[in-house]
């Protein structure tokens, strides 16, 4: 079955034959309608879709590259730039950024991870500028911002919260699903977004009070065990789970929550890594096992300040500026 076919098959009598489990994913089927991908601007460059469709079937179920993934980008960006009203095309450009920004974790490489992500911004705030309430658009440029703000800092990038916080909670309130992969959906996603949204987020009343959003690390707990059971648990859902656990318990690995944090914590480490960023939570996992009183700042690209003091202390700069 070629990844054309699988895509317009997804959420109905395909799911069995691509091999996924029903189990978690029953009820996200039942509730949300299945968005309708338009592939057929593609047709239009049939040597682009050709290779952009040859790289998605050879590498769906194994890591793709770190140059296939840059190709990916520059395919679908050179199909969608030439078809502006293709609305579908624009989140496939933000996809492509998100997938190989997200491989770039070590220091030296964020400033490069930054400028595709905000190439993946570009895109998909097109998309929401033509249609505010399109939800995989909404969840991309969400992620976009929320990418670029882990690498600036999330202090520095406090002014747009509420802007990602509606975005997700838009998805979550759409009709609509979609698959991305086996183990990845929109839903899914939208839901593991959030979970990482209310703990990187600072839990104090000057938050709120500034930018009208706070953190809640129980949603945020909450937000990724329904992601977990919308989709199929791989290495990220599972350490950003782990993550929320221990922030719930300031990093005490001997309560119940941070007992349960280090079994998600070696279950993703023996799981299968089907992706780049897949691999990169993976190899973090370590780093929570180290350090669980840093949980509440744990962020793939670096770690976050979260702390009341520091927020304090920055605002003043920035006013003294």
């Amino acid at each position: 079955m070629t990844f054309l076919a699988q895509q317009r098959c997804v959420w109905t009598g395909c799911m069995l034959a691509l091999g996924l489990g029903l189990s978690g994913l029953s009820t996200a089927a039942d509730k949300y309608e299945p968005y309708p991908v338009d592939y057929k601007p593609m047709e239009k460059y049939p040597e682009q879709q050709k290779e952009w469709t040859a790289n998605k079937e050879k590498y769906a179920n194994t890591v793709m590259p770190e140059p296939v993934m840059k190709r990916q980008l520059e395919l679908i960006e050179s199909m969608s730039t030439r078809e502006p009203a293709w609305l579908d095309g624009q989140w496939m450009v933000a996809d492509a950024a998100f997938q190989l920004g997200g491989s770039y974790t070590e220091e030296k490489d964020l400033p490069y991870a930054r400028s595709v992500f905000v190439r993946g911004q570009k895109a998909a705030g097109k998309c929401i500028d033509k249609k505010p309430d399109h939800p995989i658009c909404q969840l991309f440029l969400g992620a976009m911002i929320g990418k670029i703000a882990s690498i600036d800092g999330i202090f520095s990038s406090l002014k747009k919260a509420k802007q990602v916080e509606t975005l997700w909670l838009g998805v979550v309130n759409s009709k609509y699903n979609h698959r991305f992969a086996e183990s990845s959906s929109l839903q899914g996603s939208a839901r593991y977004a959030l979970g990482m949204f209310y703990r990187l987020i600072p839990d104090f009343f000057l938050m709120s009070w500034l930018f009208d959003v706070r953190g809640d690390i129980k949603k945020s707990v909450q937000y990724h065990k329904d992601a977990i059971a919308v989709d199929p648990p791989n290495p990220c859902s599972k350490i950003m789970l782990a993550a929320s656990m221990l922030c719930s318990v300031k990093g005490d690995t001997k309560k119940p929550d941070g007992q349960e944090a280090l079994k998600h914590l070696r279950d993703a480490r023996q799981m299968t890594a089907g992706t780049l960023v897949a691999k990169a939570c993976q190899n973090d996992t370590a780093r929570l096992e180290m350090a669980p009183d840093k949980a509440c700042g744990y962020e793939t690209a670096r770690q976050q300040e979260t702390s009341e003091d520091e927020f304090k202390k920055q605002q003043q700069q920035a006013q003294a500026h």
